[in-house]
């Protein structure tokens, strides 16, 4: 779709949005921080250790991993997170909420 759209000559405004619009693989939903808007880069690391509120879960396994590329299930243990903090702002929220649908 993108080099359709260089092929076309469309403005070079356009083509940011374009590429904006496929900066996720297709299938996929943005994920953004709904506190600061933060998109986590494929690098980012969430650890599973027992953080108290909002979601108390003792002792954690330890794991480091980037939770959306598990939907929030810690590949070490298996806890399914309904929390996810912001690694930016440090805001929590649940991890359902950072996933935001893209414009087609």
């Amino acid at each position: 779709m993108l080099l359709l759209a260089l092929k076309r000559g469309e403005p070079s405004k356009d083509i940011e949005a374009i590429i904006e619009k496929f900066r996720d693989t297709a299938g996929k939903k943005r994920v953004r921080c709904p506190s600061c808007g933060w998109q986590p880069e494929k690098s980012a690391r969430w650890h599973c250790v027992d953080t108290g509120a909002p979601e108390h879960f003792a002792p954690g396994c330890g794991t480091q991993w980037n939770t959306f590329e598990t939907g929030g299930k810690c590949p070490g243990c298996s806890h399914q997170w309904t929390w996810t903090a912001c690694l930016k702002c440090n805001a929590w929220a649940k991890h359902e909420d950072w996933y935001e649908a893209q414009d087609d």
